[in-house]
């Protein structure tokens, strides 16, 4: 869906769309992807469940915004990245997915962005650390 896999940490991943290449409809990519793994952990589980093996359950946070993005660390090691507001509002929102009951959520900037492509579920507003507001939350619908 035109995302760059930029981070994997630990268990987890950043993926960028609209950067380090413009990606016009970087929104609705991001949640199509989304989707998309969504579909294919489901798919992955009923074989799990089929051998015995427990289900594997992920989140997945979506923001839309500006990020200061760019090549930090050395000539011999350089490495690309994203930092800003955004990127740690999308992880705030990935955390968020175990007490919302939802696997994809995203802010309102996402939502707009998607301008009416898909239905969304406005599932009110969460106060995160780190915000002075709270933040009104989305999640595709089901």
């Amino acid at each position: 869906h035109g995302g760059v896999v930029n981070q994997m940490i630990g268990d987890g991943l950043m993926v960028l769309f609209g950067a380090p290449r413009p990606l016009t409809d970087h929104a609705a990519c991001a949640v199509r992807a989304a989707l998309e793994m969504m579909a294919r952990i489901d798919k992955f589980n009923l074989d799990r469940v089929a051998i015995g093996k427990p289900q594997i359950k992920i989140g997945i946070g979506i923001a839309t915004g500006e990020v200061v993005a760019g090549y930090t660390g050395t000539i011999e090691r350089a490495t690309y990245t994203c930092i800003g507001d955004t990127v740690n509002l999308a992880a705030r929102l990935e955390a968020h997915t175990k007490m919302a009951g939802r696997s994809i959520l995203f802010d309102a900037e996402t939502s707009k962005a998607l301008g009416g492509q898909m239905d969304v579920d406005n599932l009110g507003s969460m106060q995160f650390k780190g915000k002075a507001n709270a933040v009104p939350v989305f999640a595709p619908r089901d």
